[in-house]
């Protein structure tokens, strides 16, 4: 395994695992064909074994995480330094990647993806308890206490990088981080308000311009 994001989904991992794909690399991003990765990570991990075991075709898992609380979904282990550190047992050299992004950013991204604020309310999340995420600096809280825990907890490990998604430098921090050169950057799995906005504005001027 090449790499590991342990950020925050809408904080650029569709952004990751399109430029990983577009750049030869295998990539898993929250579900594989093998199943839910958080899922699969846990049911390995909680027998002993190697958490990455069911995705080792893959050369990166760029998001873990899934939330689904009412499919009985609900794992999140790029959060769990228990499971990170058995990561770190099974796959020395593997690249944990913290993909860093102005929290107030990813609060806002959270809040108009589909019904993703009210699942992360609804479950049981580590740092974010059932019932908490309604206000935004429950989610202020979770986000910036997790980059601070990454930053700690990884002090000395040298397989451990921080990109900031925005940053015009981020592809090549990346193609350093996983020595692959990285062949595309931009932006894939845009909140789909943004779509709906700019769909809405155009059938908006159809109409005037087709107006009596």
């Amino acid at each position: 395994m090449l790499g590991f994001v342990i950020g925050f989904p809408k904080a650029g991992t569709s952004t990751i695992h399109t430029a990983c794909r577009r750049s030869g690399l295998s990539s898993a991003h929250w579900k594989a064909k093998e199943g839910a990765c958080g899922k699969l990570i846990y049911e390995r991990y909680l027998q002993g074994e190697d958490p990455l075991w069911d995705l080792r075709d893959y050369d990166v898992i760029t998001q873990a995480d899934i939330c689904r609380p009412r499919e009985n979904l609900n794992f999140w282990p790029n959060l769990d330094f228990a499971l990170l550190r058995q990561i770190r047992r099974y796959h020395p050299a593997c690249v944990f990647i913290l993909n860093w992004r102005d929290p107030k950013k990813i609060i806002s991204s959270i809040s108009r993806w589909s019904d993703l604020r009210r699942r992360l309310t609804e479950a049981d999340i580590i740092g974010l308890p059932r019932g908490f995420g309604a206000e935004d600096a429950h989610l202020l809280t979770w986000i910036n206490s997790h980059y601070a825990a990454c930053r700690e907890f990884f002090s000395s490990d040298r397989h451990f990088t921080e990109i900031d998604i925005e940053d015009p430098e981020c592809p090549q921090r990346l193609s350093k981080a996983l020595n692959v050169e990285i062949k595309w950057w931009g932006v894939s799995n845009a909140n789909i308000s943004a779509f709906h906005s700019i769909r809405e504005a155009i059938r908006t001027l159809g109409q005037r311009t087709n107006a009596p």
